[in-house]
Protein backbone atom coordinates (compact mmCIF):
# COMPACT_ATOMS: atom_id res chain seq x y z
CA UNK A 1 0.00 0.00 0.00
CA UNK A 2 3.01 2.20 0.05
CA UNK A 3 2.90 3.08 -3.23
CA UNK A 4 -0.58 4.15 -3.40
CA UNK A 5 -1.61 8.08 -3.90
CA UNK A 6 0.60 10.66 -2.07
CA UNK A 7 -0.87 13.73 -4.05
CA UNK A 8 -4.02 14.04 -1.81
CA UNK A 9 -1.99 16.47 -0.21
CA UNK A 10 -4.30 18.27 2.52
CA UNK A 11 -4.49 21.32 0.30
CA UNK A 12 -6.35 19.60 -2.32
CA UNK A 13 -8.52 18.32 -0.07
CA UNK A 14 -11.45 21.12 -0.43
CA UNK A 15 -13.71 19.85 2.96
CA UNK A 16 -14.17 21.66 5.86
CA UNK A 17 -11.34 22.48 8.22
CA UNK A 18 -11.29 23.82 12.11
CA UNK A 19 -12.03 27.49 11.92
CA UNK A 20 -9.26 30.59 12.89
CA UNK A 21 -9.76 31.52 16.83
CA UNK A 22 -9.72 35.14 16.42
CA UNK A 23 -12.42 37.99 16.46
CA UNK A 24 -13.06 39.41 12.71
CA UNK A 25 -16.30 38.18 11.58
CA UNK A 26 -17.42 38.62 8.07
CA UNK A 27 -21.49 39.07 7.02
CA UNK A 28 -23.32 39.16 4.22
CA UNK A 29 -26.81 38.92 2.36
CA UNK A 30 -27.34 36.80 -0.91
CA UNK A 31 -30.00 37.94 -3.01
CA UNK A 32 -31.07 37.10 -7.36
CA UNK A 33 -30.77 39.83 -10.04
CA UNK A 34 -33.98 40.54 -9.39
CA UNK A 35 -33.55 41.86 -5.57
CA UNK A 36 -35.20 38.68 -4.40
CA UNK A 37 -33.47 37.36 -1.26
CA UNK A 38 -32.01 33.88 -1.52
CA UNK A 39 -32.58 31.75 1.32
CA UNK A 40 -30.69 28.17 2.04
CA UNK A 41 -27.85 29.09 -0.70
CA UNK A 42 -24.89 27.03 0.37
CA UNK A 43 -22.17 29.09 1.58
CA UNK A 44 -18.68 28.20 1.37
CA UNK A 45 -15.48 30.22 3.35
CA UNK A 46 -11.78 29.35 1.81
CA UNK A 47 -8.91 31.21 2.96
CA UNK A 48 -5.77 32.51 1.00
CA UNK A 49 -4.82 29.15 -0.12
CA UNK A 50 -7.95 27.79 -1.58
CA UNK A 51 -8.76 25.22 1.40
CA UNK A 52 -11.96 25.49 3.03
CA UNK A 53 -12.49 27.20 6.50
CA UNK A 54 -15.71 27.01 6.88
CA UNK A 55 -19.83 26.46 5.13
CA UNK A 56 -22.85 27.73 6.29
CA UNK A 57 -26.81 28.23 4.56
CA UNK A 58 -28.40 31.41 3.91
CA UNK A 59 -31.39 32.22 6.58
CA UNK A 60 -34.44 33.89 6.41
CA UNK A 61 -33.34 37.20 4.96
CA UNK A 62 -30.56 35.67 2.66
CA UNK A 63 -28.17 36.24 5.59
CA UNK A 64 -25.60 34.76 6.39
CA UNK A 65 -22.34 35.12 8.58
CA UNK A 66 -18.48 33.79 9.93
CA UNK A 67 -17.46 34.74 13.10
CA UNK A 68 -14.03 34.29 14.90
CA UNK A 69 -11.70 34.91 11.82
CA UNK A 70 -8.34 35.64 11.54
CA UNK A 71 -6.85 38.81 9.30
CA UNK A 72 -6.17 38.09 6.20
CA UNK A 73 -7.51 37.59 2.53
CA UNK A 74 -10.70 35.30 2.05
CA UNK A 75 -13.07 34.09 -1.03
CA UNK A 76 -16.88 33.89 -0.56
CA UNK A 77 -18.19 30.92 -2.42
CA UNK A 78 -22.04 31.35 -3.03
CA UNK A 79 -23.96 27.93 -4.94
CA UNK A 80 -27.88 27.46 -4.87
CA UNK A 81 -29.97 25.55 -7.23
CA UNK A 82 -31.15 27.49 -10.21
CA UNK A 83 -28.73 30.03 -10.46
CA UNK A 84 -24.99 30.13 -11.35
CA UNK A 85 -22.35 30.27 -8.45
CA UNK A 86 -21.05 33.11 -7.47
CA UNK A 87 -17.11 33.99 -5.45
CA UNK A 88 -16.04 37.11 -3.83
CA UNK A 89 -12.57 37.67 -2.25
CA UNK A 90 -12.66 40.04 0.90
CA UNK A 91 -9.83 40.95 2.91
CA UNK A 92 -10.04 41.53 6.86
CA UNK A 93 -7.64 43.94 8.70
CA UNK A 94 -6.07 43.61 12.28
CA UNK A 95 -8.39 43.85 14.98
CA UNK A 96 -7.92 47.62 16.59
CA UNK A 97 -7.91 47.78 20.02
CA UNK A 98 -8.86 50.76 21.96
CA UNK A 99 -6.79 52.54 24.92
CA UNK A 100 -8.89 52.28 27.35
CA UNK A 101 -10.23 48.95 27.12
CA UNK A 102 -8.31 45.38 27.27
CA UNK A 103 -10.36 43.47 25.13
CA UNK A 104 -9.85 43.76 21.12
CA UNK A 105 -12.97 45.32 19.01
CA UNK A 106 -14.40 42.90 16.45
CA UNK A 107 -13.95 44.10 12.50
CA UNK A 108 -17.25 43.33 11.13
CA UNK A 109 -16.89 43.39 7.20
CA UNK A 110 -20.38 43.38 5.31
CA UNK A 111 -20.92 42.52 1.69
CA UNK A 112 -23.57 41.50 -0.39
CA UNK A 113 -23.51 38.75 -3.28
CA UNK A 114 -26.14 38.63 -6.15
CA UNK A 115 -26.94 35.34 -7.93
CA UNK A 116 -27.74 35.36 -11.81
CA UNK A 117 -30.64 32.77 -12.85
CA UNK A 118 -29.08 29.97 -14.69
CA UNK A 119 -30.04 30.27 -18.64
CA UNK A 120 -31.83 26.71 -18.13
CA UNK A 121 -34.81 25.70 -16.14
CA UNK A 122 -33.31 23.87 -13.35
CA UNK A 123 -36.55 21.87 -11.70
CA UNK A 124 -36.71 20.68 -7.79
CA UNK A 125 -36.79 16.64 -8.06
CA UNK A 126 -40.46 15.44 -6.92
CA UNK A 127 -41.16 14.30 -3.24
CA UNK A 128 -38.92 17.10 -1.68
CA UNK A 129 -41.02 20.03 -0.89
CA UNK A 130 -42.63 19.37 2.78
CA UNK A 131 -45.17 21.66 4.66
CA UNK A 132 -46.34 21.30 8.01
CA UNK A 133 -49.32 23.02 9.80
CA UNK A 134 -47.45 24.51 12.56
CA UNK A 135 -48.85 25.96 15.84
CA UNK A 136 -48.81 30.35 16.06
CA UNK A 137 -47.10 29.90 19.49
CA UNK A 138 -43.92 27.63 17.63
CA UNK A 139 -43.99 29.25 14.91
CA UNK A 140 -43.39 32.52 16.53
CA UNK A 141 -40.80 31.17 18.99
CA UNK A 142 -38.86 29.85 16.06
CA UNK A 143 -38.79 33.28 13.79
CA UNK A 144 -37.32 34.70 16.73
CA UNK A 145 -35.20 32.18 17.66
CA UNK A 146 -33.40 32.74 13.69
CA UNK A 147 -33.87 36.22 14.10
CA UNK A 148 -31.58 35.95 17.05
CA UNK A 149 -29.09 33.50 14.83
CA UNK A 150 -28.80 36.24 12.45
CA UNK A 151 -27.98 38.49 15.12
CA UNK A 152 -25.26 36.44 16.46
CA UNK A 153 -27.02 36.07 19.56
CA UNK A 154 -26.44 32.05 19.54
CA UNK A 155 -27.11 31.41 22.76
CA UNK A 156 -30.95 33.00 22.41
CA UNK A 157 -31.62 31.68 19.48
CA UNK A 158 -30.92 27.74 20.65
CA UNK A 159 -32.78 28.70 23.49
CA UNK A 160 -35.65 30.22 21.57
CA UNK A 161 -35.73 27.24 18.75
CA UNK A 162 -35.93 24.43 21.79
CA UNK A 163 -38.91 26.48 23.12
CA UNK A 164 -40.59 26.09 19.62
CA UNK A 165 -39.66 21.85 19.48
CA UNK A 166 -41.10 22.08 23.13
CA UNK A 167 -44.65 23.96 21.65
CA UNK A 168 -44.46 21.40 18.90
CA UNK A 169 -42.15 18.45 19.12
CA UNK A 170 -42.56 17.72 15.07
CA UNK A 171 -41.54 20.83 13.89
CA UNK A 172 -39.24 20.10 11.21
CA UNK A 173 -37.84 23.47 10.32
CA UNK A 174 -37.34 24.35 14.00
CA UNK A 175 -35.28 20.72 14.77
CA UNK A 176 -33.42 21.22 11.66
CA UNK A 177 -32.24 24.95 12.54
CA UNK A 178 -30.74 23.52 15.82
CA UNK A 179 -29.08 21.11 14.01
CA UNK A 180 -27.39 23.71 11.10
CA UNK A 181 -26.64 26.15 14.20
CA UNK A 182 -24.78 23.25 16.26
CA UNK A 183 -22.70 22.31 13.41
CA UNK A 184 -21.86 26.11 12.78
CA UNK A 185 -20.53 26.05 16.75
CA UNK A 186 -18.56 22.29 16.13
CA UNK A 187 -21.06 20.96 19.12
CA UNK A 188 -21.19 17.21 17.33
CA UNK A 189 -23.05 15.26 19.73
CA UNK A 190 -25.97 18.23 19.83
CA UNK A 191 -26.10 18.91 15.72
CA UNK A 192 -26.30 15.07 15.29
CA UNK A 193 -29.26 14.53 17.76
CA UNK A 194 -31.08 17.57 16.29
CA UNK A 195 -30.57 16.14 12.71
CA UNK A 196 -31.70 12.70 13.76
CA UNK A 197 -34.74 14.21 15.16
CA UNK A 198 -35.52 16.15 11.79
CA UNK A 199 -34.57 13.35 9.54
CA UNK A 200 -37.60 11.03 11.78
CA UNK A 201 -40.00 14.03 10.72
CA UNK A 202 -38.74 13.92 7.15
CA UNK A 203 -36.49 11.64 5.74
CA UNK A 204 -36.65 13.15 2.22
CA UNK A 205 -34.72 16.03 3.54
CA UNK A 206 -31.66 16.94 1.43
CA UNK A 207 -30.35 19.39 3.83
CA UNK A 208 -30.88 17.49 6.93
CA UNK A 209 -28.41 14.74 5.12
CA UNK A 210 -26.48 16.97 3.84
CA UNK A 211 -25.12 18.66 7.19
CA UNK A 212 -24.43 14.96 8.39
CA UNK A 213 -22.40 14.59 6.10
CA UNK A 214 -20.43 17.45 6.61
CA UNK A 215 -20.53 16.33 10.43
CA UNK A 216 -19.14 12.96 9.74
CA UNK A 217 -16.19 14.96 7.60
CA UNK A 218 -15.13 16.98 10.23
CA UNK A 219 -14.66 13.45 12.44
CA UNK A 220 -13.19 12.00 9.77
CA UNK A 221 -15.50 8.74 9.30
CA UNK A 222 -15.74 9.10 5.36
CA UNK A 223 -17.90 6.13 4.75
CA UNK A 224 -21.08 7.87 6.72
CA UNK A 225 -20.25 11.21 5.00
CA UNK A 226 -20.24 9.57 2.00
CA UNK A 227 -23.87 8.08 2.53
CA UNK A 228 -25.16 11.51 4.04
CA UNK A 229 -23.69 13.06 0.62
CA UNK A 230 -25.06 10.90 -1.91
CA UNK A 231 -28.27 10.92 0.13
CA UNK A 232 -27.95 14.58 -0.41
CA UNK A 233 -27.64 14.50 -3.64
CA UNK A 234 -30.23 11.64 -4.35
CA UNK A 235 -32.95 13.94 -2.66
CA UNK A 236 -31.83 17.51 -4.37
CA UNK A 237 -29.53 16.25 -7.73
CA UNK A 238 -29.80 19.94 -8.38
CA UNK A 239 -27.35 20.21 -5.25
CA UNK A 240 -24.07 21.13 -6.23
CA UNK A 241 -22.04 20.57 -3.34
CA UNK A 242 -23.89 17.50 -2.40
CA UNK A 243 -22.46 15.82 -5.66
CA UNK A 244 -19.02 17.16 -5.47
CA UNK A 245 -18.64 16.45 -1.42
CA UNK A 246 -19.98 13.47 -1.95
CA UNK A 247 -17.15 12.55 -4.60
CA UNK A 248 -14.48 13.88 -2.26
CA UNK A 249 -15.98 11.93 0.27
CA UNK A 250 -15.55 8.49 -1.87
CA UNK A 251 -12.27 9.40 -2.74
CA UNK A 252 -11.35 9.54 0.64
CA UNK A 253 -12.93 6.30 1.16
CA UNK A 254 -11.22 4.61 -1.44
CA UNK A 255 -8.21 6.25 0.26
CA UNK A 256 -8.53 3.90 3.03
CA UNK A 257 -10.34 0.56 1.33
CA UNK A 258 -7.67 -2.64 0.50
CA UNK A 259 -10.02 -4.10 -1.13
CA UNK A 260 -9.25 -3.22 -5.05
CA UNK A 261 -12.32 -4.63 -6.66
CA UNK A 262 -14.16 -2.03 -4.09
CA UNK A 263 -11.91 1.00 -4.97
CA UNK A 264 -12.61 0.84 -8.76
CA UNK A 265 -16.33 1.13 -8.04
CA UNK A 266 -15.74 3.96 -5.54
CA UNK A 267 -13.51 5.81 -7.74
CA UNK A 268 -15.73 5.48 -11.00
CA UNK A 269 -18.54 7.04 -8.46
CA UNK A 270 -16.79 9.78 -7.43
CA UNK A 271 -15.89 10.34 -11.40
CA UNK A 272 -19.77 10.28 -12.06
CA UNK A 273 -20.00 13.07 -9.12
CA UNK A 274 -17.42 15.38 -10.13
CA UNK A 275 -18.84 15.42 -13.97
CA UNK A 276 -22.17 16.23 -12.14
CA UNK A 277 -21.23 19.18 -9.91
CA UNK A 278 -19.04 20.22 -13.01
CA UNK A 279 -22.11 20.45 -14.81
CA UNK A 280 -24.09 21.73 -12.40
CA UNK A 281 -21.95 24.74 -11.88
CA UNK A 282 -21.90 25.90 -15.50
CA UNK A 283 -18.32 24.38 -15.58
CA UNK A 284 -17.41 27.15 -13.41
CA UNK A 285 -16.45 24.52 -10.10
CA UNK A 286 -12.68 24.61 -10.89
CA UNK A 287 -11.92 22.14 -7.63
CA UNK A 288 -13.26 19.56 -9.62
CA UNK A 289 -9.83 19.64 -11.62
CA UNK A 290 -7.61 19.03 -8.17
CA UNK A 291 -10.43 16.01 -6.89
CA UNK A 292 -10.37 14.35 -10.61
CA UNK A 293 -6.08 14.37 -10.44
CA UNK A 294 -6.42 12.63 -6.95
CA UNK A 295 -9.17 9.69 -8.50
CA UNK A 296 -6.67 9.68 -11.56
CA UNK A 297 -3.06 9.11 -9.43
CA UNK A 298 -5.42 6.87 -6.99
CA UNK A 299 -5.60 4.98 -10.33
CA UNK A 300 -2.16 4.82 -11.22
CA UNK A 301 -2.20 7.48 -13.63
CA UNK A 302 0.37 10.07 -12.67
CA UNK A 303 0.45 11.91 -16.04
CA UNK A 304 -3.06 12.59 -16.44
CA UNK A 305 -3.37 13.10 -12.49
CA UNK A 306 -0.56 15.77 -13.56
CA UNK A 307 -2.63 17.26 -16.50
CA UNK A 308 -5.54 18.01 -14.52
CA UNK A 309 -3.40 19.58 -11.95
CA UNK A 310 -2.16 22.03 -14.74
CA UNK A 311 -6.04 22.83 -15.93
CA UNK A 312 -6.71 24.01 -12.33
CA UNK A 313 -3.88 26.39 -12.69
CA UNK A 314 -4.75 27.62 -16.24
CA UNK A 315 -8.55 28.18 -15.00
CA UNK A 316 -6.89 30.02 -11.55
CA UNK A 317 -3.96 31.42 -12.53
CA UNK A 318 -3.69 33.40 -9.31
CA UNK A 319 -4.37 31.21 -7.27
CA UNK A 320 -3.15 31.22 -3.80
CA UNK A 321 -1.78 27.24 -3.33
CA UNK A 322 -0.56 27.42 -7.13
CA UNK A 323 3.18 27.22 -5.69
CA UNK A 324 2.28 23.56 -4.12
CA UNK A 325 0.48 22.77 -7.11
CA UNK A 326 3.04 23.13 -9.32
CA UNK A 327 4.89 21.00 -6.81
CA UNK A 328 2.94 18.48 -6.98
CA UNK A 329 3.01 18.14 -10.74
CA UNK A 330 6.69 18.08 -10.85
CA UNK A 331 6.16 14.99 -7.83
CA UNK A 332 3.90 13.26 -10.01
CA UNK A 333 6.02 13.57 -13.22
CA UNK A 334 9.30 12.53 -11.27
CA UNK A 335 7.72 9.62 -10.37
CA UNK A 336 6.32 8.12 -13.92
Amino acid sequence: MGTRATVSLSVLLLLPVAGFAQASMLRGKVHGSNGAIVNNATVELRGSNGAMIGQTFTRNDGDFYFMRLAPGEYEVLVTMSGYEPAAQRVELRDSMRVNTASDAISEVVTIEIVLRPRAEPVLAPPGTSFAQDVPKTARAAYEKGIAKIRENKSDEGIALLREAVAEFGDFFDAHLALGLEFYRLGKDGDALEALERARQINDKGALVYYTFGMVMVRQQKFRAAEYAFGKAAEFNDSHVNAHFNHAVALIEVSLRSKDQDEIQKVLANADRELDRAWELSGKKLNTVFLQRARVHEERGNKEAAARELEKYLKAEPDAKNGAVIRQAIAQLRERK
